[in-house]
Formats: structure tokens, sequence, C-alpha cells
């Protein structure tokens, strides 16, 4: 070993290496922000399914919201991570009943703002995937997708991809800035 330059790295291999875990790095926190906004994207998915037996469940429930202490924002966060084995035990009916008021009032704050936002850009396709989510999951008489397909005049896939673009907006309308999509995220911070 003379001199003692065979075991260092040169400056441009130190930059190449900072620069490929640079990059490893990004992509990781790429794919974390998917993973948490594709998780999001399924509760809002699962909220919106059981939305009818959570009005059932609140309409016969004798408990109001305003006994429950928790928040919206504090329940839905919760509810979603991995409960503990203590966690697991049936809670008391009264703070579920509670619980699910607030979630409901939470939802329904939601469905309304994208009702809105739906009315102001003016656009069909906006007003028709309201429609559609409402249908699929809020309105009290259920609609199948081929129904909605017949009624609205369009192909089944067209229902799908209506009832997905519209859960895509309620997502950040229930989950906050957790619920927007990566892609929303890069474009606004550049």
């Amino acid at each position: 070993m003379a001199g003692g330059k065979q075991g260092r790295l040169s400056d441009e291999h130190i930059q190449r290496i900072v620069e490929m875990t640079l990059e490893i790095q990004k992509k990781k926190e790429a794919e974390e922000r998917k993973a948490r906004y594709d998780r999001r994207f399924m509760n809002t998915k699962l909220l919106l399914k059981n939305f009818r037996a959570f009005a059932d469940m609140e309409n016969s429930s004798i408990y109001e919201a305003s006994q429950c202490s928790d928040d919206a924002y504090e329940i839905l966060s919760t509810m979603f991570d991995q409960p503990s084995m203590d966690e697991l035990r049936v809670e008391s009916i009264k703070k579920s009943a509670g619980r699910t008021k607030i979630i409901m009032e939470h939802i329904r704050a939601a469905l309304e703002s994208y009702r809105k936002h739906c009315l102001r850009t003016g656009r069909t396709e906006d007003d028709r995937r309201y429609r559609t989510v409402c249908r699929l999951f809020i309105d009290e008489d259920a609609w199948t997708a081929q129904d909605i397909a017949a009624g609205e005049h369009v192909d089944i896939r067209t229902v799908y991809n209506d009832m997905n673009e519209a859960i895509s907006a309620l997502t950040p309308r229930i989950f906050g800035i957790d619920g927007l999509k990566p892609t929303d995220v890069s474009k606004s911070l550049h």
C-alpha cells in the first residue's frame, strides 16, 4: 500500500454515493406517501361502504355525540391503526355510539363540501360522480353499478371510475392533508 491511496474513495465516488443514497431515500419516502394515501383511500371507501349501517346505528342510539369526548380526527386516526390487545376488547356502547355519531357528522360534512365543489365546477362529470357515490353508498335506496350505468347512460366502467374519482376527492375531505394524493402534494411543493 504505497502512499495509502488504495483504500480511499475519490471525491467523485463519494459524490455519486451521496446522490444514490438521496435518490434511494426519495423513492422510499414516495413509496411511504403512496402507501399512506392508499390506506386512507381504502379507509374512505370502507367508511362509505358502511355508511348506511352507521346511519342505522346512529338513528337507533340513545346516546348523543356530545357525550363523547373524542373528536373526528382523533377517532379516525385511532380507528384504522393496529389496535393493541386491550383495545380489541369491546368498547362501551355509549362511547361507540358517540364516536359513530361524530364520524357520521364528519362524513356528512365531507360529502357536503364535495357536493358544493361539484356544483362550483359546473362539470357534468363531477355532478355524475357525486350522484354515483351517493347512490352507491349514501342514499337510503342503494343502486347497483348496473342501475347507475343505465340511469346515467354510461358504461359500467365509467361508474367504477366515477366512484374512484369521488372517493379520491372525498379522502382529503375526511382525513385532511393526510388524505392528499402524493402527486397532489408534490405538485403543490413545486
